[in-house]
């Protein structure tokens, strides 16, 4: 139960990549961000590889947890996290960043997902504060 509990809660953290191809602050807009991210995500192998793309207070608390929950919840993200030919729908710009509205298809289940991808700007630089993902038909 402890162990499912944190694997939700680092999950929900992050959201759903490696360390930034490019520094956050030089892509311009937050679509050529995220579809960076989703890339860097396909090839990272920890989560620490991850913590560049996360709001700040989202990384502190992942980084917080102890090595072994993280390693744990990491598996797990990969594991439902398999979304493939994601695509930013819609940008709309908000005061603090931008909300994304995506596509992607699931490859378990073959199925279309849908999901909302709310981004920060901290310091100049993109990163992500929430995924929220529906459908797909996945695990």
């Amino acid at each position: 139960m402890r162990r499912t509990l944190v694997a939700v809660v680092l999950l929900a953290a992050l959201g759903g990549s490696t360390a930034a191809a490019q520094p956050a602050a030089s892509y311009p807009n937050g679509s050529a961000f995220y579809l960076a991210y989703r890339q860097a995500f396909d090839k990272a192998t920890t989560i620490d590889e991850l913590l560049p793309w996360v709001a700040k207070g989202r990384a502190e608390q992942i980084a917080r947890a102890p090595e072994t929950e993280r390693r744990e919840a990491f598996a797990m993200i990969k594991m439902f996290d398999d979304r493939t030919n994601v695509t930013v729908l819609k940008e709309t710009p908000s005061a603090t960043g931008a909300e994304l509205q995506v596509e992607g298809v699931s490859l378990e289940g073959r199925g279309k997902a849908t999901g909302v991808i709310t981004l920060v700007k901290e310091g100049g630089a993109w990163r992500i504060e929430r995924e929220s993902w529906k459908g797909g038909g996945g695990r």
